[in-house]
């Protein structure tokens, strides 16, 4: 899958996705969690499992790709809860996801493929919304950002970022 692809794909099935969505789509499928990954990762995670509602977003695939090569995968809370997935076993597998370190210049391209899409009207988040992070960037560099308001009030998003690699060595899918 290319990033354009990725790209597209995230873009019609989260239609309110802005530019800060898709910058934080492209930095997890690059650098994955390890950003994430603290002392209260566990806790975190159980708390928001026992505060999602299950039945919202039923429509939502259990694995979604973060990635062009479909190796780094969201696994949807809801779906994998609702499939009786044991929180334990997630937690073993975000842990040794954040162990992978992405590539600086890898993110870049791929950012840079988003401001193309955008200079040639291939999805509507405005240009300017783009250079506003790209100026962003240059100051601070790629840094982890939040999904913006309007995409978490749509979406309601509740996942964490795994290599999907690692996820079966310690689930069976059965997609």
């Amino acid at each position: 899958m290319k990033v354009r692809k990725l790209i597209k794909q995230h873009l019609q099935t989260r239609p309110r996705a802005e530019a800060r969505d898709v910058y934080k789509q492209l930095y997890q499928g690059v650098f994955g969690v390890g950003h994430i990954i603290s002392e209260k990762a566990w806790s975190i995670l159980v708390e928001e499992a026992g505060r999602i509602d299950l039945t919202d977003h039923a429509e939502d695939p259990l694995l979604e790709p973060v990635s062009p090569d479909r190796e780094m995968v969201r696994v949807n809370l809801r779906q994998y809860l609702n499939q009786d997935g044991d929180l334990e076993t997630l937690y073993t597998v975000i842990q040794k996801s954040a162990e992978h370190k992405g590539d600086e210049d890898t993110f870049l391209a791929y950012w840079s493929e988003f401001r193309r899409m955008a200079a040639e009207n291939e999805h509507d988040i405005p240009l300017a919304d783009i250079e506003e992070i790209d100026d962003r960037i240059e100051e601070e560099g790629i840094v982890p950002m939040h999904h913006t308001e309007s995409y978490r009030e749509a979406y309601y998003p509740a996942y964490r970022v795994v290599l999907k690699n690692i996820l079966i060595e310690y689930i069976d899918l059965c997609e």
